[in-house]
């Protein structure tokens, strides 16, 4: 109900009220604000602490934006969706590979808004997408309705899903994921990711392998102004490496660029980083 009244105030309150909260919330005893500082703090070692402080507080403000921007998002419609999209960067890429047939995936990272990323794509692209099905069975059925209310098809992780991905890819059509999670069940390998080796999920080489499907990194960023949001899509060399360190070392490069261009919006909050003492926060 309360996304739902929200929905209907302007992208710029909605945005306002995401600032102050974020604001207050970096102001409050938070269990993981040591960990997004020391996240920080691996990933931009030229920072000193009152940097790193700042950022993590802007952090938590894009964190905040990002929470709240989902009532219009699941609740307006496909044209106010579109009024809201500043500006597009790189979609040609996109449309030479399903010009060509082969299967595209589409990467992201927890970056900018994540939900924008997936309602843009089902609206132009034949896509599914795969994601980790929350423990609730009736968040999950919220989720699954809101994300694939324009057509998309949400493939759950685990059991079937690789081989629904691959007949995915293998039909020419796209599938997105989100991989920058830290992975369960041992299937990573260590990639470098802002200059430190990292646990990074293997399955988007392993369906780059098997498929032989085009790859292209895309986002969804919030403007500086209350305007909406801005797509930017980046190619991704060296993802069909034979090599997986090589070819997820590519793709975690690729998303690092993407972040050092908006490093309040990336959802710091995932221990990529091993942990280890970088001083007091």
């Amino acid at each position: 109900m309360l996304l739902w009244l929200l929905a209907w105030l302007p992208l710029s309150v909605i945005r306002l009220l995401g600032a102050l909260l974020g604001w207050l919330a970096s102001a409050l005893p938070w269990r993981k604000r040591t960990l997004v500082r020391a996240n920080l703090a691996r990933a931009f070692p030229k920072l000193d602490q009152p940097e790193v402080r700042l950022l993590a507080r802007r952090s938590m403000v894009e964190i905040a934006r990002t929470a709240l921007e989902v009532a219009p998002l699941w609740h307006r419609d496909a044209d106010w969706i579109d009024k809201r999209i500043a500006s597009v960067r790189g979609w040609s890429h996109i449309d030479r590979a399903m010009a060509a047939g082969r299967g595209l995936l589409v990467l992201g990272g927890h970056l900018g808004q994540w939900e924008l990323s997936i309602l843009y794509g089902s609206l132009n692209l034949p896509i599914a997408y795969l994601y980790k099905a929350p423990k609730s069975t009736e968040v999950d059925r919220v989720l699954t309705r809101h994300r694939q209310r324009f057509g998309a098809e949400l493939i759950p992780t685990g059991g079937l899903a690789m081989r629904r991905a691959v007949r995915q890819l293998r039909s020419g059509q796209a599938l997105g994921m989100l991989f920058d999670q830290l992975p369960k069940g041992g299937d990573s390998v260590r990639a470098d990711f802002f200059g430190q080796p990292v646990e990074t999920m293997s399955l988007p080489w392993r369906l780059i392998r098997s498929t032989g499907c085009a790859v292209v990194m895309g986002h969804c960023l919030r403007n500086c102004g209350a305007r909406g949001w801005q797509i930017v899509i980046e190619p991704v060399p060296l993802a069909d490496h034979p090599d997986p360190v090589v070819a997820l070392s590519a793709i975690n490069q690729v998303l690092e660029q993407a972040i050092r261009r908006a490093p309040a919006q990336y959802l710091w909050q995932y221990r990529r980083f091993d942990q280890c003492k970088v001083g007091a926060y």
